[in-house]
């Protein structure tokens, strides 16, 4: 069996591939191995080996998040090998698993909006061109981040309209104090910011979320998607829950700068499951 894992800042998913079926395993916290220790990430991965032989995993994938280095790399590697005991491991990024996921082996360009953002000129076997995403503060334009920390900036420096004030004050404890701690003290800031993306989606119909996610895609598109040489060449795939929240505004921007889009999907796991299936079963 094989043993399939696709994570982001804010969650893992697990598959378990076997010839005859594809089995859901629980899902557990994001893995970023720029951020936890290998220890920590042990701990996280350990309730996925509930209930599973570790004896009958004949190989590992797993694409995460902050597994661009070698050092980072090592380290889930590690921790994988720590819990199920399988040494026949495959660590890559997050981008590669939508790559596979999202074209196969067809050349496009690929977008990840969720709560980071990154892309890249995927040739059909391997990324040609990639903008470096440089990550929550110096750049995931566009992702759950970068909205999250706009609306929590706007909030607090009342650039906020009146009504919109009033409804983030009931859905959040927030304050300057609070803020300042979360992000410059305490663990995962990223993931805390990224907590108040989904404001702008359930008030994406008022002018100012509709503007502040617009601005935020054509950031994304100008500062990363325009760079990629022959963009106008290749239709662009997207995936992450900010690009399906948003699509249709996605769609528009990118239409604005004459790039084609292609899929827009929640998450890659599913799609990047089957082709490793057919890859590793049937050659």
């Amino acid at each position: 069996m094989v043993l399939i894992a696709e994570s982001g800042s804010t969650k893992t998913q697990w598959r378990l591939l076997s010839l005859n079926q594809i089995e859901s395993l629980v899902n557990t916290q994001g893995v970023n191995p720029v951020l936890l220790s290998s220890d920590e990430i042990e701990g996280v991965i350990r309730p996925v080996s509930a209930g599973i032989d570790a004896k009958e995993i004949g190989a590992v994938y797993f694409f995460g998040a902050g597994c661009a280095s070698k050092p980072a790399k090592e380290k889930i590697w590690k921790a994988i090998f720590n819990v199920f005991g399988c040494d026949n491991i495959v660590v890559d990024t997050d981008l590669i698993a939508a790559c596979l996921s999202l074209a196969g082996d067809s050349p496009a360009m690929i977008g990840l909006l969720g709560t980071g953002s990154n892309s890249c000129l995927w040739n059909g076997r391997e990324i040609a061109e990639r903008v470096p995403s440089l990550g929550y503060i110096l750049g995931d334009e566009g992702g759950g981040v970068s909205i999250g920390k706009q609306l929590v900036s706007d909030f607090l420096k009342n650039q906020m309209p009146l009504n919109l004030r009033l409804k983030f004050i009931e859905k959040y404890d927030v304050s300057a104090e609070i803020a300042i701690e979360r992000v410059y003290q305490m663990p995962m800031p990223n993931r805390y910011l990224a907590g108040f993306a989904p404001f702008a989606e359930v008030n994406i119909d008022d002018e100012y979320c509709r503007q502040l996610v617009q601005k935020q895609f054509s950031d994304f598109v100008v500062r990363n998607i325009l760079q990629y040489r022959k963009h106008s060449d290749f239709e662009i795939h997207f995936c992450g829950s900010i690009a399906f929240s948003h699509q249709s505004i996605l769609i528009d921007i990118c239409k604005s700068h004459d790039i084609r889009v292609g899929k827009i999907v929640k998450e890659p796991i599913d799609d990047l499951t089957l082709y490793l299936k057919k890859k590793i079963m049937f050659g």
